[in-house]
C-alpha cells in the first residue's frame, strides 16, 4: 500500500471567480452566451430613450426661451396664446401699442417693457432684375423699447444691439442663410439697414432666430402694419399685482413662464403618451425575448441543473442564478442602450436638426434615461422568473436517468 502524506498532495490553487457564491459565479462564467441578448434589448432600451430625448427636445423647443429670459410677464391680446395649439395660431395683435406700452411701463410694478411685432418684408438687391426672379422676403421684428433692460432677454453672438434707426440685428440663422456679416447692408422694403449685431431675443417667437430686427419706428415705416405689436414682454419684481393692473387696462392677457411651459406640455401631452405606449411594447417585446431565449437555456441545461439538485444544492439557488442572467442582462443591455441613444442623438443634432434650422432635436433627460432602467430592470427580472421557476422543478432521477 502506498501512503500519501499531506505535503504530496497537489494544493490546489482558488481563484477569485471560485469565491464568489454560485449563481454570481455562473453569471459571470455565462456572459459570453448572454451577449447576444444584451445587445438585442440595448438597441430596444436605445431606440425608447431617443424616442423619449426627442420628445424632451420638442417642449423645450417651445419653452426654453421663455425660461431662460428675465422677462417675468408676456402679454398678449385677450383670446390669443404664444403656444400654438393647432396649426396657424398666432399671438394675435394689441391695438393702440404705443399707448398701451406707455401705459404699462408707467405701471410702479414695472421695471421694464418690449413690445415686438413680426412681419415680412422684401429684399432689395443691388443692380437691375429679372422679371422671373422671385420676390425674396426676409422675416423682420419691430422692436419697441430696450431688450438689454430685462435679464437674458437678448442673446447677443456679435457687435451690439440697435442705436439708430437704419441699423439691424440678425439672427444667426438669417445670417447664415443671407451670408450677411457685420456692416454689411441690407435693402429691405426700399431701405437700406446697417448690420451691427448677431443674436436674438428670447420669448417673442419660435423662430426668433431667423428674423432681422428693426427699431419699432423703422419698422413701422416701412411694414405699414399701423400701431400694433404681437407681444410685450414686462420685467417685474412683483408679478401677480403687475398681472392684475396690466388686465385691468382691457382686452389683455398674461402668462408668467410656468403657466407656457405646462402649456407647452399639454399640447405634447399626446405625442408624449403614444411614445410612452410604444417604448413600453418595446420594452414587453424584450422582456418576452429573454423569457424565450432564458427557456431554451434552462433546456439545455437541465442535465447541469439536475446535478446541482442531485447533491443538494437548494432551489433557491438554482432561482437565483437563473433570476440573476436576467438582471444582469436587463443591467448591461441599460448600458447599451445608453450609448445607443447618445450615438443616436449626435446624428441627430448633427445632422438632422441644422437642415431644419433647429438648435438641437434631441435633449437627453437623466430622469427619464433612469425610469427606463427601472422598466428595464423589472421586466427584466419578471421575464426571468418563469424559467428559473422551471429550472428549479427538474427531477433529478429522471434526468440523469435519461442521460
Amino acid at each position: 500500500m502506498v501512503v500519501v502524506t499531506a505535503e504530496q498532495v497537489p494544493a490546489i490553487r482558488v481563484t477569485w471567480l471560485l469565491r464568489l457564491p454560485y449563481p454570481v459565479r455562473n453569471v459571470v462564467r455565462r456572459w459570453r452566451g448572454l451577449l447576444g441578448m444584451m445587445l438585442g434589448v440595448g438597441i430596444a432600451l436605445g431606440i425608447g430613450m431617443t424616442m423619449l430625448a426627442i420628445s424632451s427636445a420638442a417642449i423645450e423647443l417651445y419653452t426654453a426661451d421663455f425660461r431662460r429670459s428675465g422677462a417675468d410677464l408676456y402679454v398678449v391680446q385677450q383670446g390669443a396664446t404664444l403656444i400654438p395649439r393647432l396649426l396657424g395660431e398666432t399671438p394675435g395683435t394689441i391695438k393702440h401699442a404705443r399707448n398701451t406700452l406707455s401705459q404699462v411701463r408707467a405701471l410702479s410694478e414695472v421695471d421694464a417693457a418690449v413690445g415686438v411685432m413680426s412681419w415680412s418684408m422684401e429684399r432689395e438687391r443691388p443692380g437691375p432684375r429679372r422679371r422671373d426672379e422671385p420676390t425674396e422676403l426676409v422675416a423682420t421684428m419691430g422692436v419697441d423699447g430696450d431688450p438689454t433692460l430685462i435679464p437674458a432677454m437678448l442673446d447677443l453672438k456679435q457687435g451690439r444691439w440697435l442705436r439708430r434707426s437704419d441699423e439691424t440685428v440678425l439672427g444667426p440663422k438669417l445670417r447664415r442663410e443671407k451670408d450677411l456679416g457685420l456692416e454689411a447692408t441690407i435693402r429691405l422694403n426700399g431701405r437700406d439697414f446697417t448690420v451691427v449685431g448677431v443674436g436674438k431675443l428670447r420669448g417673442v417667437g419660435f423662430s426668433s432666430d431667423a428674423v432681422a430686427y428693426l427699431d419699432y419706428r423703422a419698422f413701422r415705416q416701412r411694414a405699414e402694419v399701423g400701431d400694433v405689436v404681437n407681444i410685450i414682454a414686462v420685467d417685474t419684481p412683483r408679478p401677480a399685482q403687475a398681472r392684475e393692473r396690466i388686465e385691468a387696462l382691457g382686452s389683455l392677457a398674461t402668462f408668467d413662464p410656468a403657466e407656457l411651459v405646462r402649456q407647452a406640455e399639454e399640447v405634447n401631452a399626446t405625442a408624449t403618451a403614444m411614445r410612452w405606449i410604444i417604448i413600453l411594447l418595446t420594452l414587453t417585446i424584450a422582456a418576452l425575448f429573454v423569457s424565450n431565449m432564458l427557456s431554451r437555456s434552462v433546456i439545455e441545461r437541465r442535465l447541469e441543473f439536475a446535478t446541482l439538485r442531485a447533491i443538494g444544492l437548494p432551489s433557491r439557488t438554482i432561482l437565483f442564478t437563473v433570476g440573476g442572467e436576467a438582471a444582469l442582462v436587463s443591467i448591461a443591455a441599460s448600458f447599451v442602450g445608453v450609448g445607443v441613444s447618445l450615438l443616436l442623438g449626435a446624428l441627430i443634432n448633427g445632422v438632422v436638426a441644422p437642415a431644419y434650422g433647429i438648435e438641437s432635436l434631441y435633449a437627453p433627460d437623466a430622469k427619464l434615461f433612469l425610469i427606463i432602467f427601472m422598466l428595464a430592470l423589472g421586466l427584466g427580472v419578471i421575464s426571468g422568473l418563469f424559467p428559473a421557476r422551471r429550472a428549479t422543478r427538474v427531477d433529478p432521477v429522471e434526468v440523469l436517468r435519461e442521460a
